[in-house]
């Protein structure tokens, strides 16, 4: 189930991502509405990604590694998700940010 919402939240933020950096003009209204659904999405990536965040933490607690350096490769291996959802949120906020300097310039 998890994985399934993060499939559909990453798709949407690709699509929005693809769709401005395309370079097809966009209006005002239309780049609003983006900017809108882009960050909803990227809250709805932070809570699957504090969701993959406990999921590593019971990976790392239990598992029967003897190093922490063991546990976290462990953990890390097992929860690749928690990664990428930190580097996608880094990407995101970004591609936000430019959407936004570019939504002032039209006002």
């Amino acid at each position: 189930m998890v994985k399934q919402q993060l499939n559909e939240v990453l798709d949407t933020i690709s699509d929005i991502i693809e769709e401005y950096e395309s370079g097809v003009w966009i209006n005002a209204e239309r780049l609003k509405e983006l900017h809108r659904i882009l960050t909803s999405n990227m809250y709805y990536l932070t809570k699957l990604q504090i969701e993959f965040n406990q999921d590593w933490n019971r990976k790392y607690y239990l598992s029967s590694e003897s190093s922490n350096a063991a546990k976290e490769k462990f953990a890390d291996k097992e929860v690749p998700e928690l990664y990428m959802c930190r580097k996608i949120l880094d990407a995101a906020k970004g591609v936000s940010i430019a959407m936004g300097y570019e939504l002032k310039m039209e006002t």
